[in-house]
């Protein structure tokens, strides 16, 4: 397993690291046989498997279902294991972001819950979660943080973006450690300024998306007719590098691991099978140059597609 400096921090992380969302709700596209959370028993055994390969990282969040729970239990028995974990950012019934102690105070709640549920004492990473640009500007949830890391509950500090906008806004704050980024083979928005950004303030860069919610796997052939563009443009992916539907997945997370800049990419693999894939391709290594180049040419820059969280039900 190869291994990369977290930016400014200590951290010696893997180069690619375990994403579990999927491990604690349902998640990605609805393949027939190949969608829905896996029992409990085979999540603990799939991060068994990957800190025995040489994974270190774990990255999981409250938003995530039973994730984080199931993350801890796996954490007590692995303890030189890193964990990264999230705080929401706090808003009212009306959806408008809290503001003065009330902010302090629910931060502070889902500290103290995080470091329960995850059986640590001090919390390796913590994100804002889909940190906007507001949320970063009004700076009172980085108090908090900043605050509990005095306290010796927080090493690093990080944010979860989507946008171009909100990353820039992260790494100009001046005391964060770690972003969260999407960047795939459709989606290179964040190579051009962001990357580049973050290396000069040495913020380091975690990738999630790397197969785009499942768009960059077999599954694509499942998204539902408004997303065919999405379905065409992994068609042509396969196509264009000649690369199977299986081995889609393996090109993909090769070329996240292509970019020196990026710290380590999240692999939300739900199988024993998938997550063998990814350590496969990480063992293959980044892509050459010239397919580097020509896979400049797959991206898109269309909102409404790159951004799962706009899309219809899949």
């Amino acid at each position: 397993m190869e291994y990369r400096l977290l930016g400014r921090t200590d951290l010696r992380v893997s180069a690619i690291s375990l994403g579990t969302v999927a491990l604690g709700l349902e998640y990605g596209i609805r393949a027939p046989g190949a969608f829905g959370r896996p029992p409990e028993t085979e999540a603990l055994a799939l991060m068994r498997q990957a800190a025995d390969a040489g994974i270190n990282l774990f990255d999981t969040a409250p938003g995530y279902g039973e994730s984080e729970r199931i993350v801890g239990r796996f954490l007590a028995e692995a303890t030189n294991c890193r964990v990264a974990t999230k705080v929401p950012v706090p808003r009212d019934s009306a959806g408008c972001l809290l503001a003065g102690a009330a902010v302090r105070r629910a931060t502070e709640a889902s500290l103290e819950s995080s470091l329960r549920v995850l059986r640590r004492d001090a919390l390796d990473i913590v994100q804002i979660h889909n940190a906007t640009v507001e949320a970063i500007s009004r700076g009172e949830i980085a108090e908090a943080l900043l605050s509990a890391r005095q306290q010796g509950k927080v090493r690093f500090l990080g944010a979860s973006v989507y946008t171009g906008e909100e990353a820039l806004a992260v790494i100009s704050a001046g005391f964060f450690d770690a972003l969260q980024v999407p960047y795939n083979l459709l989606d290179q928005r964040m190579a051009e300024n962001v990357f580049p950004a973050a290396k000069a303030a040495g913020v380091g860069i975690i990738v999630r998306s790397a197969f785009l919610k499942g768009v960059l796997t077999e599954r694509a052939q499942w998204l539902p007719s408004e997303l065919a563009p999405l379905r065409r443009a992994a068609e042509r992916a396969a196509k264009d590098f000649g690369v199977s539907w299986g081995s889609l997945p393996e090109f993909a997370l090769r070329f996240c691991l292509s970019d020196p800049r990026v710290s380590t990419i999240l692999t939300g693999a739900q199988t024993a099978e998938e997550l063998s894939r990814s350590l496969a391709a990480t063992a293959v290594g980044p892509l050459p140059e010239d397919l580097l180049a020509r896979a400049a040419g797959l991206a898109l820059s269309d909102d409404r597609l790159l951004d799962p969280s706009r899309w219809p039900s899949v």
